[in-house]
């Protein structure tokens, strides 16, 4: 139920009404969401999107069904938030105002050192293998997955050029870097990790792999910036 909904069915009373504000401006328990979000994480992964209810969830959480729909409006929704909250373990927008004053290569190192571990996440390349494997009885997975996962990603390297002394680049020049960084990012280990053949780069091989995405987007860069 919508916020507009919410204020719509109370307006008969100004008792029911400022009973509805205090409802709407309680807290939510973290505790609670966070087991929510555990328990759906791990039936996700083993069960499948479809597969998956939110009795289900509610069950292995050990909560009420009233309690999920509290925090999450449905099941799309639920799966948006555990893809938003496996990017949040590994702050892949967690830069600080300071940030902005640092250079552009070492913004984009920092970036590319989250990435590459969020890649080497286990749950990460199952969840991968989850939304393919969802490809036909609920393709709308795939729609959810991609912008709260590889869109989120792209849009953060847009804005960190934006916020670069760098000239202004056109938003399909953008769009079509940050999709080449990110690439370049996932190299052959990532492809290895979907496909089940586990595999973990060295502290050098994840270095070399950064440095080199990072040298290629400020070359890009360069080249642009000389045509120009």
């Amino acid at each position: 139920m919508t916020k507009n909904t919410i204020t719509e069915s109370v307006v008969s009373s100004d008792t029911d009404s400022h009973a509805a504000r205090i409802k709407a401006g309680r807290p939510k328990n973290l505790k609670k969401r966070q087991q929510i979000l555990s328990a759906a994480s791990h039936l996700f992964l083993q069960q499948g999107f479809s597969a998956s209810s939110m009795d289900n969830v509610a069950q292995s959480a050990g909560v009420s069904k009233q309690t999920v729909y509290s925090h999450f409006a449905n099941k799309e929704a639920l799966f948006t938030a555990v893809i938003q909250h496996k990017v949040e373990q590994y702050r892949l927008d967690g830069e600080t105002a300071g940030c902005r004053q640092l250079a552009l290569d070492v913004r984009l190192k920092n970036i590319g050192q989250r990435f590459v571990r969020l890649l080497q996440d286990p749950e990460a390349s199952a969840m991968y293998r989850v939304v393919i494997g969802e490809f036909k009885t609920a393709p709308q997975v795939a729609e959810i997955f991609y912008r709260a996962g590889p869109q989120h990603g792209f849009d953060m390297f847009c804005e960190v050029l934006e916020q670069s002394e760098q000239p202004p680049l056109a938003s399909s020049d953008k769009h079509r870097l940050a999709v080449e960084f990110f690439n370049l990012l996932k190299g052959e280990c990532h492809m290895r990790n979907l496909l089940g053949l586990v595999t973990e780069l060295t502290p050098e091989q994840e270095e070399v792999l950064i440095n080199n995405a990072v040298q290629y987007v400020i070359s890009r860069l360069s080249h642009t910036n000389h045509v120009k």
